[in-house]
């Protein structure tokens, strides 16, 4: 229960590499342990989307429309966002856009399913081995994201150097650091309550 009575949010934490072990799923692990018993946590393995590249013509074939709706029910039953993804050549990788370009399509081709990402904070994340820590492609995130519906939160979290923080069982971070994501991580999780008490979700994930 929250601090207003109500169930505790949902988050979905996405990885935006189809790694299972890249440094950004790795991120999101560290965030869950940050975030334990404060909220209900969901993470999208990328051998759980399992999607071809999007092709209008594959709406026609139920296996196909089968995942994107099961996919399209986790994102409707999440409160918040957080997603950490890699930046190839500067651009988000094509396995992320392509998810978000199969589940946000639903709402589209089937009235039953309301648009999964409106009203809905997301928090950006990124960790790359180079200097940039993934920087460069946020901002291409936040045009996605905010096209399709959801509310980008202002704060990120870059992490440059990656291999180098990485000690072998999580990330070996300097106090500033910890403090950045800790304070992320309070405002997604705020907001994520804030939709929560306004506009539960569930009832879209039909």
């Amino acid at each position: 229960m929250n601090a207003h009575g109500g169930n505790r949010p949902r988050l979905l934490l996405v990885p935006g590499s189809a790694r299972l072990a890249s440094y950004n799923a790795r991120l999101l692990d560290d965030f869950s342990l940050r975030l334990a018993g404060r909220c209900e946590l969901d993470l999208l393995l990328p051998g759980q989307v399992d999607l071809p590249i999007f092709n209008e013509d594959l709406e026609a074939d139920p296996a196909v429309m089968a995942r994107v709706t099961a996919l399209h029910r986790r994102f409707a039953r999440c409160h918040g966002l957080i997603v950490s993804s890699p930046d190839y050549n500067g651009q988000l990788p094509a396995y992320l856009k392509n998810l978000i370009d199969w589940v946000s399509r639903l709402a589209y081709i089937n009235p039953r399913h309301a648009n999964p990402f409106v009203d809905r904070p997301v928090l950006l994340c990124s960790a790359s081995t180079g200097s940039s820590g993934g920087a460069v492609a946020i901002p291409h995130a936040r045009a996605l994201f905010g096209h399709i519906g959801c509310v980008v939160v202002g704060d990120t979290v870059c992490i440059a150097h990656a291999g180098q923080a990485w000690a072998g069982d999580g990330f070996a971070f300097a106090d500033p650091v910890h403090e950045q994501i800790d304070a992320a991580l309070e405002r997604v999780l705020r907001l994520a309550q804030a939709f929560e008490a306004t506009s539960p979700a569930g009832a879209e994930a039909r």
